[in-house]
């Protein structure tokens, strides 16, 4: 059976239609509205300046277990920063296995003024030789990670280098499962034209956990008809909680394999219901329903 977890970005979200982490609640205070809302899963992610330890013991008194945390890799894979984001990511590994976790989400760092940030969902500017170097780097982010005992999985996400399917393929179909598994979002995916069930389906056995997003197709539509840049596309009503948008989630997920015992990760970037803690009720009350 999957487990249901929660990334509580629908906190973070801003009027920009961007994130700021700084306006979700001190620590203790999310972390008990997740559970109160119904989710017993956080995604994994040690606040700044806490201990491993520190933030194991606020778990352990809310109630609450991990999933799989997230790395963003800040780097195109030819900038020379290659170095830097490789020990990062080591780094970043260690304290997931310190957490008892021995996977992880890998995607693309993004800036509000990136070339696919400004034109989303297109795969703007697709380069293969890009991509080869990104695989590249990736493969070296793979292997510092695993000598952590972590494996990453890679996650195409709209508005980075590695968006399209036909991208999130080649760097899959170039790195072995062993070294890198697969993170679908069922959102991002949608957004960027992927046939997300069969995507899921074509590399099920390297998922070891999704982001379970919804959206509003109809507005990405727009938003690329009228070259809305991703701030506006997500301003427009992109996203919503799960069951009420325009995804059939019930049957993309049902492309996972039998059994799977993976995480079900919600993720609202932006909540359609304006409390943080109301939207995240639903989630959990939709999910369980479906899941």
């Amino acid at each position: 059976m999957p487990k249901l977890a929660l990334n509580p970005i629908q906190w973070m979200a801003s009027d920009d239609g961007w994130l700021d982490p700084s306006k979700a609640p001190e620590p203790k205070e999310l972390l008990s509205q997740i559970k109160e809302a119904g989710f017993d899963v956080v995604m994994s992610e040690v606040p700044a300046g806490w201990s491993v330890e520190r933030y194991q013991a606020l778990l352990g008194e809310v109630g609450l277990s991990l999933a799989p945390g997230y790395f963003p890799c800040r780097s195109d894979g030819r900038d020379g920063n290659e170095d830097t984001v490789v020990a990062a990511a080591a780094e970043v590994a260690h304290r997931q296995a310190e957490l008892g976790l021995t996977e992880i989400g890998l995607g693309l760092g993004m800036t509000k003024e990136a070339p696919r940030v400004l034109n989303p969902g297109q795969a703007h500017d697709a380069d293969p030789s890009r991509v080869e170097a990104l695989t590249a780097l990736i493969g070296r982010i793979s292997d510092a990670m695993l000598a952590e005992g972590v494996r990453p999985c890679l996650h195409p996400h709209v508005g980075t280098w590695i968006e399209s399917e036909e991208e999130g393929r080649a760097v899959l179909d170039a790195i072995e499962p062993a070294r890198l598994g697969f993170l679908p979002d069922t959102g991002h995916l949608a957004w960027a034209g992927a046939d997300v069930g069969r995507f899921v389906r074509d590399y099920a056995e390297r998922i070891p956990f999704v982001h379970v997003k919804d959206c509003r197709l109809s507005v990405a539509a727009e938003g690329r008809e009228k070259g809305w840049d991703y701030r506006r596309t997500v301003l427009a009503g992109l996203w919503t909680e799960p069951g009420r948008g325009e995804l059939d989630l019930t049957g993309i997920l049902g492309n996972l394999p039998g059994g799977f015992d993976g995480w079900l990760m919600v993720e609202v970037d932006r909540p359609d219901i304006a409390d943080p803690y109301e939207s995240a009720q639903v989630s959990a009350r939709w999910m369980r329903g479906a899941f």
